[in-house]
Parts: structure tokens; sequence; C-alpha cells
């Protein structure tokens, strides 16, 4: 089995660019399964500095061969968020609240191929989390055995290496996302998990993860929404970063990890 994973894809420009590059990139590598990060698609409340995704990016995703669409701490910003958690095909973090709108777990079938994909939150990026160990324990407890693959949505390396390494051979692979900042330690652990702390973004690379700085400097500085400012997309060539992964018997067998900047 082949997988395409792809980080935090960030507004109109990582969406655009995802739409130029994934079909070259699936007629490449022929994978089984795509899935991409799209907490960062849309900005829904650029006055606080709300990102999160609408229905229309979605599908203009989706309509790309995507197959799931995991999320993080921006899945909640949107005031639509109950429409957009409910579509089938999206993920937020398994270990948020019960009562929350949405799934953390999906099945993908095809071509006789099997994954189970899962997002879970470090509590470095969503505090009110529950714990992404506990949540993980209790769902391999109740699902059959197969492929699982985790995007763990947090700031701290520390808790996502840990979390790996707890589930080293139960997981097929383990990829952070996040920072929006690719990091060069992509592996295979021990016992058969690949790893990469942050798979990077699909974004502009000319501001501050996708984002120009201006709104979220002064949010930086006062702590607070600034006052006359919105948030907007940074400008720039875009990283496309991705994670192609080969996965046999449940385990990772191969693990390329990209972060090109396009033109």
């Amino acid at each position: 089995m082949k997988v395409l994973f792809f980080g935090d894809v960030v507004g109109e420009p990582g969406l655009a660019a995802l739409e130029r590059e994934l079909p070259r990139l699936k007629a490449l590598h022929r994978p089984d399964f795509v899935i991409a990060n799209g907490e960062n698609l849309d900005l829904t409340v650029p006055g606080l500095g709300r990102a999160g995704m609408s229905l229309e990016s979605l599908e203009r995703l989706l309509a790309l061969g995507v197959d799931a669409v995991t999320g993080g701490n921006h899945s909640f910003d949107p005031p639509d968020m109950e429409a957009v958690l409910a579509h089938p095909r999206v993920l937020r973090p398994l270990n948020y609240s019960p009562h929350a709108p949405g799934r953390g777990a999906l099945l993908l079938e095809k071509g006789g191929q099997r994954l189970l994909v899962v997002n879970l939150a470090g509590r470095s990026a969503l505090p009110l989390a529950d714990s992404p160990m506990e949540a993980m324990a209790q769902l391999l407890a109740k699902e059959p055995g197969g492929a699982v693959l985790v995007d763990f949505h947090s700031e701290s390396v520390f808790e996502k290496l840990g979390f790996a390494f707890l589930f080293d051979g139960r997981l097929a692979a383990v990829l952070g996302t996040h920072t929006h900042v690719p990091t060069a330690d992509a592996r295979i652990l021990p016992r058969g998990t690949a790893y990469v702390s942050d798979v990077g973004m699909v974004g502009p690379e000319g501001g501050m993860q996708g984002y120009e700085p201006g709104f979220l400097v002064e949010a930086l500085r006062l702590r607070l929404p600034p006052r006359g400012l919105e948030l907007r997309w940074a400008s720039g060539g875009v990283r496309l970063s991705h994670v192609l992964l080969h996965i046999e018997a449940g385990k990772a067998v191969d693990l390329q990890h990209s972060y090109e900047v396009l033109p």
C-alpha cells in the first residue's frame, strides 16, 4: 500500500498549488490513498485570527482525489463548523470533547486496501484536549488489526515522539502537523512505525507559517487580537511538503519526505 500525505494546506496559495501539483504526483507515485491536513484552508474570521475550512474549499480539495482531510486546533474555528465536520471525509482530533461535532477516525477502503486514518491533537496545540495516548489505546482496543495512520497535530516534538515510541509497531505511521515547518527527522522506528515530527505545510513561504506577519506579530505582542488588522495569506513561493509512505502488513517499509519550494 502507498499513501501520499500532505501537511497543512494553507489558504488559496496552498490549495491552488496542490491543484497544479497533485495530478503529477499521483501519476508519478500511484498512491492507494491521498490524505491532507486542511485546517488552514480558509480564513474564517480574519479579524480574530481564525482559520479552518469552508465547504467550498473542502470540495475543491476532495475533487483532486484526496480521500480524507484531517484537522487540528482550527477545526472548531469556522462559524459553520458543524456542517464542515459533518462531512464523511473530514476528521477532527479524536481526543477532543466527546460533545464536539465530527469524528476522529475514518476507515478508508479501496481496491482491496484498508487504512484507518486517525486525527489526534497534542495539548500544546489544543490545551483542552484529552490524553492522545489514552484515546489511541481505546481506539486500538476496539478496532480490528490493520494499517493505521495518525496525523498528530502538536507543537511539541517531545509529545509526538513519545507517542510514536509508545505505539511503535502498532501503527503504520505517526505524521506530525501543526507547526507548518518541515523537520529533517523522517525515519522508521525499530518496530515498524514511520515517523516525522512535522511534515510541513503546503503554503506560501514569505511570512510566518503561511501568513503575513503583521497580525500575528501584533497578536503575540499584545496577547489580544489587534484592532484594525486582519489575518492574511503570505506571499512568495509555495512550499509543497508531503510524505510518501509504503506500508506492508500494517507496518512501514519505506518513508520519503519532500518539502520543495515551488516558484
